[in-house]
């Protein structure tokens, strides 16, 4: 399990923190399942991801265009990680990349 570095708690219900990507799944834990969060990659300041938990099977990434990712992007809640996971990936979780997100409850 990753615990993301919170940055700051400007109210109840958003979390600005950060992870490092691995490529390989693993969960975030932010204390809450978000509803929706915006990510970027604060290394290479190549990528935002928008994802909403209506839709947790794709998420937009826009980098040089935009483009619908297939890679899962979902709320966790397993007793140990209450948060959110990311698949094995290397947009939204590239190897080594630090990123940068807003989780809004």
């Amino acid at each position: 399990m990753a615990n993301a570095t919170r940055v700051s708690d400007l109210a109840r219900g958003v979390y600005v923190g950060s992870y490092t990507g691995t490529t390989a799944a693993q969960n975030i834990n932010v204390g809450f399942k978000p509803s929706a969060m915006i990510i970027w990659n604060r290394t290479d300041g190549d990528t935002v991801i928008f994802w909403s938990h209506a839709i947790e099977t794709t998420y937009v990434a826009v980098t040089a265009a935009a483009a619908t990712v297939s890679a899962v992007i979902a709320q966790v809640d397993n007793g140990t990680v209450l948060g959110f996971s990311l698949a094995s990936d290397a947009v939204a979780n590239e190897n080594a990349k630090v990123y940068d997100f807003i989780a809004y409850q």
